[in-house]
Formats: C-alpha cells, structure tokens, sequence
C-alpha cells in the first residue's frame, strides 16, 4: 500500500507545475493561442456593447435635452422644495421656462428661453458654455452657436443680441450681451437661450398660468440617483413619501438609460448572454482539448508523482498553476487585439442604429470583465483534466500506453481497410469527436448566417419603405429620428419658385401637417377597438395594453395631413375606397388604423369626426376609407399612448385646417438622367437653407448597400475568429494524435503496413472530421440558422428570407487544404525513430 506524505510543500508543487509547463511547450503554443482568441472575443464584445450603449444613451439625451435619470415638470416653489429631500435623490437642479424667441430668424430653430439654477444643470441639459459664463447680471445672455449663426453674429463675447419674445399677449424686444456659448447640437429639437433668474423673475411677477400644464414660470426639476435602474419607480415613491399623488406630480424617466425600456432591454440582455455563452463555448472546447490530450500524454507522469505522495489536490494546484501562467502570457496579449477589432467594427456597427454619437467607449471595466470571463472560461476548461489527472491510480497510469480499443467492431463486413482502422480511430472518443465537430462548424454556421441575413435585405421593399419618390425634401428634421417636425414653414415660395426652373421634373407631390385634439368618449369606440385589438394582437400585447390607456384619456392628441393626389395613391389601404373626386367636395375625410399594418381602425366607415379649423372653426368630415400614409411621408413623432391619422386633399386642408407651407415634398423625374436636381437639391440645403434636406433613391441605395455590407462585414470577422478556433482545435487535436500514437503505427508497420497506408489513414481521419463538419452544418446547423433567420426578417419591414450555404461549401476545399496539409508534415514525426524504437515507447 501506498502511504501519502501531506508535508508543507508549495515550494515543491510550483516545481512540479514548472518543470511541466516547461516540458509541454506545443500544449503550451496551443492554450496560449486559444487563450488569446478568448480573450480577444470577450473584449472586442464587451468595447462593442459599451460603445453602444454610451453612444445610444449619449445620442437619445441630447434627443431629450437632459442627462440626468429623470425629472418633475410644472412644480412651484413649495412643491420643489418638499421633493428635493428626499434622502433617495443623489442630486437635483432645476431650470425655468421663459418664453420662446419670436425674432423671424429663428422661426426655423425653435429657441427656449429659460433660466437655470446654475452649472450643474447647465451640463446636464448639454447647455453649459464652453466659453465664457452663464448670466450674471439682467443684460446678460448665453446661447447656443446655431442661434447664434441664424441671428448673423460671430461667436464673440461681448456681442450686442436683440431677443424678441412675448407673455401672453405683451410682445417685448429687449437687447443684452452675449456672456457665453456652446457649439449647438443639432440632434436637440430646440435651442436653449438662458437668461438671468433676476431678469426673469422680474418680466414674471404676477403671471397666472394658462392651463394647468403651462411651463411658464414653472419649474422643471432634473434628479439623479445612485443608479440608473428602476427610475420610474424611484420618482413614484418619491412623490409618494414627500405627501403627494402621482396625480398632483408631473414626472418623466429619461429613457435614453439602458435598464429602463422593459422588454426590449431583456432582449438584449439574453442576446448578450448568448454571445457571451457561445464564447465561453469556444473557448471551452479549444483549451479543454489541449488539456486533456496534454494530461493523457502526461499520464505516466502524474502517476509517477503520485508514487512519491502526490495528491490529487495537489495535482490539481500542478495543473492550475500552470493554467494561470498561460493566462499571464495569453490574456493581455489577448485583450489588446480584442480592444483594436472593437474599434474597427464598433463605429460599423453604431452606424447601424442611426446614432449621431460615435465614440469608442474606454473603460477600466472593460477590461475587468474580459479578464474575469476568459479566466472562468480556461478555469472550467482545465477542470476536466485536471479530475481525470488526480484520480488515476498511480499503478493504472504507468501501465497505461496508447492503444487501440480492442472492443471496436466493424460491423458492415469482415474486413478491415484503411477507412475503418481511420473511423475506428475517431471512433475511440466519440465525445471528442462530436466536440470538434461542433467547433468546427460554429463558425461556418456563423458564416453562412451573416451572409443569409446581409442578403435578406431587399432593395425594392427597402427603398418603397424609405422613400416613395426619386426625392423628398423638407425641413431637417424630416429625415433626423432624434428631432420633431414641429410645423417650421421651411419649403417656402422661395425654393418652389427655384424648383419650378430645373429641367426634367414628372411631378412634385406636397404633403401638409398640422396637429389638434380630439374628445376620446366622443369620436372613439374603444369597447370596439379593445375588442379587435385583443383578437388581433391579444389581451397581454404592448398594443392592447397602450388602448387601454387610450381609453381613459380624454382626449388624444390627433395628427392632420393634407395630401395632394400623388400621395393619395400611396396610402395602404385597409377598408372603403379613396375616391379623390368625393374627398375634394371638402366632406370626407380618410381615418387611420390604431398601428401601422394593423386591421383595427380608430373609427368606422361612415362615422362623423368634427376638427378645429381656422379662427377654432369646427369642421365636419364623413369617414370615408381607412388607410395607412407610408413611413417616409409621415411625421416622424406620435404621442402617448396612441396618435390617431386623418387624411384630406389638400385644398381642403389649406381651405379649412391652417393655410401653411408644406412639411415635405416628393419628386419624380422624367427618365433616370437626375444629376442636375441631386446638384441643385445638394446646393440649396448646403448653402441657401442649412434647415432644409432632402433624400434620393440613390443615397439611399448607397445607404442599402453600406448597411448590407457592415452586415457582412462584422459576421465574417466573427465566423473568422470562431473558426479560427476551431481550426486550432482541430489541428491540436490532429497533432497530438499523431505524435501519441507512434507506437500504434509502429505495431501496424511491424504487421506489415506501409508508410505511405499510415499516411493515408491519417489523412483520412482528418477528412471524416470534415465531412462530419459538413454533414453538421448542412443538416442540424441550416435548420438552427434559417429558424434565426426567418425569425429576425418575418417582423422587418424591409427584409425577405433569403438563405444561403455557399460561404460554408466555398470554404470546404480550403479545410480539407489544412487538415491534408497539416496531416503531411506532422506525419514526419512519426518516422524520426525506426519501428523497433517506437515499439519500445511503453513504461
């Protein structure tokens, strides 16, 4: 019996760990690359999601004008000072609505004039002066450079400004100096003018609010907490503890914060998740098959030194020691080639999501957390060997030698040839096998799912999606998500009269906006819509859940569009028929449905809607059809919980509703020949008018194509970095069995079979795993990626199912190139030592 000695030898264990990790430099080559690999997918993820979330979060704050988790709006000064604290908030400030600038040059650049409590809001609200100061004194004025650029003054301090604005019906124009700006956003709505609170206090002494929800000389109080997570709760129960209603508080979560948009954050917590698991995945396989082959090769080894007293929990100290020093040569090499991929795909990415905030997000966590990952990753990898290396007997181990398994039997026939002595190799550790197998193909599968999905964008659907016309034009915030359309006259006379001169025009179709309430009780059956909604959608749906809310409205903000003919034969129609000679008579009107592509309308056919007009006019039109206006000739903007359409001709609408400019115009040319209108277009929003753009067919074909491309791009230096791995799995796993096995191919020369038949087994092997790859990717691996597939393109707008598998057959040859190859050399090592040699590599 073998007595163990559990002495004080740690000295002794990092000995035993060195001389072993010495020993085993190919096993070394090989953990440390797929250490690297791991390492590299774990950071270039980890830079990539960051990025993208500062940079959505960045981008959505200065969409809603303020950084701070959320906000109390309409309070007094005796409501602020009670919910200001509250022992929950980390900080609060506040600013003051004034008034809005009238001077005619920024009738385009909606301008607030406010006054805030002092720099930290300042920030907060993206509107602290980058040079000089916020106003001090009652002539004092900071802005932004587009007001600035639109008044026609330098940005100078010290600058004289003419600030025309009115309270209630009194009209002032005052003159103050310029203390201070900002370079101006062009992803905020509006532009902020601050005043000082004197100044301000003053011009609104004895003002009595109009409403209940006018902002004037209210104040808009912005708070954070110690996180992010949960805002609107936190401002419930502040509200709650301070004493009040939710009724009597205002309050609104800035939704820029990830953790705060429900189930659509849990969507990309399990996406992330999964990506992170299917790392953990590959690395896995690659580093636990070098180890195990490495503890198998080593066996006599480690019950050699369990003779001397070695015991497995020691053994497991040898073998994690020496996983830990790969991890110090692999990980960091590992982490800075992933944070460089990060920075190349993460601005392809971002572009994606329609984010005007680019930036490489830079964190020490970052790195933490791709350290953390990738050493639980090689920790869970070793266990495996490291159980099987502590729990051989000594005795098992030094009798044990690489053998074939004599319990294999050849069903098919009596004979034995060089294919079934290849597949009874594989055959030996099915495990293993299988394991390959699935590394191999990850990537290949990845492969043929990013080429699929790229390709599932269609050309035709996305540009009737995006644009209906060769060109649309019209103010900026047309075709900019992150600003509203908020009724700016910006296709004037002016740009008609100089559109009316080019050459080559079919037609120019406008298109005209105005927004109004109506009662909910009274022009809305909503026992009706509840009814189809939960038949449609069902009772648990986001949109049966928004009706709801509808319903206890009292009234819903109501969107108005004028539309000339061309754009009447746009509209989707869902019930009745637009017939233009009965809309022109100025009686009927065409309804919306509740949402876009639904069947549930807001209101019947032959129902009366009655809509404020001109001089509060009411107007009665009959329902005569429910249709749906496309996307790209929409406003951009609704209102919570639901924003119901109507649609007139557009005569009818200047004639009743408002007499304006349009919001937007689309035009068709003659023939293809379009370069002239692109130059014209391209001059007149660069030059004549900043406020004004417009779209093409062809910058948004461009657009298709970049889209696609970043697809395709981003999937095959993913499906490259997993294949890789699996490649290096698979050409570990070729070496080491041919370099253990040299006394197996010893016994079968010495029975007669010839160098060049060895060679060929080998060589067959390696193809089997290919073929088994192939078998894997083309069967269970094409069901997996076309469910995907067919999951993400059946609720896209713009997408139709397209599948492919020539990325994967495209790169067969070249897999079968590196297993025939890396078979031919390595096989070499095998014929160093004469048979006799070789037959004698036993104990």
């Amino acid at each position: 019996m073998i007595t163990m000695f559990n002495v004080d030898n740690k000295k002794t264990i990092a000995l035993l760990a060195n001389s072993s990790f010495k020993a085993n430099r190919l096993r070394n080559l090989f953990a440390v690359v797929a250490i690297i690999l791991t390492s590299v997918l774990f950071t270039s993820l980890f830079t990539i999601v960051s990025s993208l979330i500062v940079c959505m979060e960045e981008s959505t704050m200065r969409q809603v004008g303020d950084s701070a988790h959320g906000g109390f709006k309409y309070l007094s000064n005796e409501e602020y000072e009670i919910l200001k604290n509250h022992p929950s908030i980390k900080d609060i400030s506040y600013s003051v609505p004034f008034a809005f600038a009238q001077n005619k040059e920024l009738l385009k650049r909606p301008s607030e004039i406010r006054y805030t409590s002092g720099e930290e809001n300042a920030k907060e609200m993206f509107c602290m002066p980058e040079v000089g100061r916020l106003p001090e004194k009652d002539n004092e004025i900071a802005t932004d450079t587009l007001v600035l650029k639109r008044l026609g003054i330098d940005a100078k301090l010290g600058q004289e400004i003419t600030l025309e604005y009115s309270i209630k019906e009194q009209k002032y124009t005052e003159k103050f100096k310029l203390v201070g700006f900002w370079q101006g956003d062009v992803l905020s709505p509006a532009s902020t003018i601050w005043l000082n609170r004197s100044y301000v206090e003053q011009k609104l002494k004895g003002y009595v609010p109009e409403h209940e929800n006018d902002p004037i000389g209210t104040i808009n109080a912005s708070l954070n907490f110690s996180n992010s997570f949960n805002i609107e709760k936190k401002l419930q129960k502040i509200i709650l503890d301070s004493g009040f209603t939710l009724d009597e508080i205002a309050y609104g979560v800035n939704w820029a914060y990830v953790g705060n948009k429900g189930f659509s954050d849990i969507i990309s917590i399990i996406a992330i998740l999964g990506v992170i698991s299917i790392i953990i995945f590959c690395g896995y396989l690659m580093i636990s098959n070098v180890f195990e082959i490495s503890i198998a090769n080593d066996i006599k080894y480690y019950g050699l030194i369990k003779t001397i007293g070695t015991t497995p929990k020691q053994i497991h100290k040898i073998i994690r020691k020496q996983a830990l020093k790969l991890c110090i040569i692999g990980i960091p090499s590992g982490i800075f080639a992933g944070y460089l991929i990060g920075i190349l795909i993460t601005p392809l990415i971002l572009k994606t999501f329609n984010t005007n905030v680019i930036k490489i997000y830079v964190n020490w966590i970052v790195f933490v957390l791709s350290t953390l990952f990738s050493i639980f990753t090689i920790l869970i990898s070793i266990a495996k060997a490291s159980k099987i290396a502590s729990k051989i007997s000594p005795i098992e181990a030094i009798r044990t030698t690489d053998r074939i398994n004599t319990k294999q039997k050849f069903k098919n026939s009596g004979k034995i040839n060089l294919f079934t002595l290849a597949n009874a190799n594989l055959s030996r550790n099915k495990k293993k096998t299988i394991l390959i197998t699935i590394s191999l193909s990850l990537g290949l599968i990845i492969l043929n799912g990013s080429f699929s999905f790229a390709n599932s964008f269609d050309m035709d659907k996305y540009l009737s999606n995006m644009i209906g016309s060769d060109f649309a034009v019209g103010d900026v915030s047309n075709f900019n998500v992150y600003v509203h359309y908020y009724n700016q006259d910006t296709l004037n006379s002016e740009f008609f009269d100089k559109l009316s001169k080019q050459n080559n025009i079919k037609d120019v179709n406008n298109i005209y906006f105005a927004e109004t309430n109506l009662e909910t009780s009274k022009y809305f059956d909503f026992d009706k819509i509840l009814k189809q909604l939960s038949e449609e959608y069902g009772k648990d749906s986001p949109q049966f859940n928004k009706a709801t809310q509808a319903e206890n409205s009292e009234t819903l903000p109501t969107h108005v569009y004028g539309l000339d003919s061309g754009i009447f034969d746009r509209l989707f129609l869902i019930k009745g028929e637009i017939d233009t000679q009965k809309l022109s008579t100025g009686k009927y009107i065409i309804a919306s449905p509740v949402y876009k592509e639904s069947n549930t309308p807001f209101c019947e056919i032959g129902d009366n809607i009655q809509i404020k007009g001109k001089n509060g006019e009411i107007n009665t039109y009959e329902v005569l059809a429910i249709a749906q206006i496309p996307n790209h000739s929409s406003i951009k903007h609704s209102h919570p919980p639901l924003t119901p359409d109507f649609y007139l001709p557009t005569d009818v609408f200047l004639s009743d509703i408002e007499e304006k400019a349009p919001m937007l115009s689309t035009i068709n040319m003659k023939n293809e020949n379009i370069q002239d209108i692109e130059n014209f277009l391209n001059d007149y929003c660069d030059n004549i008018d900043p406020n004004m753009a417009y779209n093409s067919k062809k910058s948004l074909t461009k657009e298709y194509e970049t889209t696609k491309y970043t697809y395709q791009t981003v999937g095959i230096i993913i499906s490259l970095i997993v294949g890789f791995i699996g490649i290096m799995n698979f050409i570990n796993t070729i070496i080491t069995s041919i370099i253990t096995r040299k006394r197996e191919f010893a016994m079968l020369q010495s029975v007669g079979m010839t160098s060049k038949q060895v060679t060929i087994i080998l060589i067959l092997e390696s193809s089997i795993y290919i073929l088994l790859t192939f078998i894997t990717v083309l069967t269970i691996g094409s069901a997996v990626c076309y469910f995907l597939i067919s999951s993400l393109v059946s609720n896209a707008l713009y997408m139709k199912m397209y599948f492919t598998v020539i990325p994967s057959l495209i790169a067969l040859p070249l897999l079968l190139f590196i297993a025939i190859s890396v078979t031919l050399i390595y096989q070499k090592n095998v014929y160093k030592n004469s048979i006799v040699e070789r037959l004698r590599e036993t104990d």
